[in-house]
C-alpha cells in the first residue's frame, strides 16, 4: 500500500496499478541509491508514520520534470498501550500492526540537491575498480576469519527466499561481476554473524579474538552492510556493465594477508605471555611462602630446644647424647 505523506490517504493499493500510474505520468527510469546517501538527515518519526531506519536500497522513479523516492514505511502511528478493566485482557490492546503488518510505502518528491546526488550515483561505474576496493576493504579483511578469499564467478542472482527465483530470466553466458560481489558480501556477512553467534555459545575457534575485538567488528558489520546496499544499488541500476570475459580471474591474486593470521598468532602470543608470566608470578609467590614457612618453623624449634636446655638438666643430657650419637653415625660411615 502507498499512502500520501502529507494526509496519509491511500492513493495505491496494488502493484500493477502503481506501475502503469507512474508510465502515464511519464516515468522513464527507476533507479536504487542506498537510503542515507539520500536522506543523510532524514527523521523516522513523522505526524502519521514511523520510517524505516536502516540504509536499505532506495526505489527512485524519475520523471522528466520531477522524481520520487519510494520510501519504506515501517509502521503507521499506533495508539499507546490501553489497559483493560476485563481481568481476561489484563494486558491491555496493543496495535495490530505490530503482529500484522503491510507493505507500506510513501512517495516523497526529490529536491534539486537530492536529484543532483542522485544523478551523481547513477553514474556508470568501473565495476573492476568497485572489485579491487572491495577485496581490499572486505575480502581480505582482517575481520575475514576464515581468510576465504575465493570468488565465484556467475552469471545470474538466486533468491534463497523458499522460491528460488532468479534475477535474470534469461542470463547471458558471460559472468557478471556484479552478481558475484553480492554473493561474496553476503556469504562473508553470514559467516561473521555464525562466528560471533558460535563465540557466545564458546564453539568458535576464533572467540579469542571477537572477545577482544568486538566493538571494531560489529563497526566493520555496519560498513560492509552499507557496502552492500551500495552494491545492490549499482547493480540494480548498472549491472550491463558488470559483465567480464573468462579471463577475468587471470587479474594476479593478491599477496597472503596475513593480517588475521598475525592477529591469530599475536592473540596466541599474548595469552602465552600471559600465562607464562601468571606462572612466573605463583612460582615467585609460592617459593617466598614456603622460604617464610620454613624460617619460621625453624626458629621456633631451636627456641625451644634451646629453652628446654636451659631449663631442664634431664634435656640437656639427652641433646648433648642425640647430638654425640648423630656424629659418631657420620664419623662411622667414613
Amino acid at each position: 500500500m502507498i499512502r500520501d505523506f502529507e494526509t496519509n490517504e491511500l492513493i495505491y493499493d496494488s502493484v500493477g496499478q502503481f506501475i502503469v500510474d507512474m508510465g502515464g505520468q511519464q516515468t522513464q527510469h527507476c533507479k536504487l541509491i542506498p537510503f542515507h546517501l539520500l536522506f543523510p538527515n532524514f527523521t523516522t518519526h513523522f505526524k502519521q508514520f514511523n520510517f524505516e531506519s536502516t540504509n536499505y536500497p532506495l526505489a527512485v522513479f524519475l520523471g522528466k520534470n520531477e522524481s520520487f523516492a519510494l520510501v519504506n514505511i515501517q509502521n503507521e502511528k499506533v495508539r499507546e498501550l490501553k489497559t483493560s478493566w476485563d481481568p481476561r485482557e489484563f494486558s491491555g490492546f496493543t496495535s495490530t500492526q505490530t503482529s500484522d503488518k503491510f507493505y507500506l510505502f510513501t512517495l516523497i518528491k526529490l529536491d534539486q540537491k537530492q536529484q543532483q546526488v542522485l544523478e551523481q550515483f547513477i553514474k556508470p561505474q568501473n565495476w573492476k575498480e568497485i572489485y579491487k576496493n572491495i577485496k581490499t576493504k572486505y575480502i581480505e579483511s582482517r575481520f575475514n576469519f576464515k581468510q576465504d578469499t575465493s570468488f565465484t564467478l556467475v552469471n545470474n542472482l538466486v533468491s534463497n527466499d523458499g522460491y528460488d527465483s532468479n534475477f535474470l530470466k534469461n542470463p547471458k553466458n558471460e559472468t557478471n561481476l556484479a552478481f558475484s560481489l553480492i554473493n561474496k558480501l553476503i556469504s562473508l556477512q553470514d559467516m561473521i554473524d555464525t562466528e560471533k553467534y558460535m563465540s557466545r555459545e564458546c564453539r568458535s575457534s576464533f572467540s579469542t579474538i571477537i572477545d577482544r575485538h568486538y566493538d571494531e567488528i560489529c563497526l566493520f558489520q555496519n560498513q560492509l552492510k552499507d557496502e552492500l546496499s551500495t552494491l545492490i544499488s549499482h547493480t540494480a541500476n548498472n549491472y550491463e556493465n558488470a559483465y567480464v570475459d573468462l579471463d577475468f580471474n587471470s587479474i594476479p591474486p593478491p599477496p597472503l594477508n596475513t593480517h588475521a593470521l598475525d592477529l591469530s598468532e599475536t592473540e596466541n602470543n599474548n595469552e602465552k605471555d600471559d600465562n607464562h608470566d601468571s606462572e612466573k608470578t605463583t612460582s615467585f609467590l609460592e617459593s617466598t611462602t614456603y622460604l617464610i614457612l620454613f624460617i619460621i618453623i625453624s626458629l621456633g624449634l631451636l627456641y625451644g630446644v634451646f629453652w628446654l636446655v636451659s631449663n631442664y638438666a634431664f634435656a640437656k643430657f639427652t641433646f648433648f647424647a642425640i647430638l654425640c650419637i648423630i656424629v659418631l653415625s657420620v664419623w662411622a660411615r667414613k
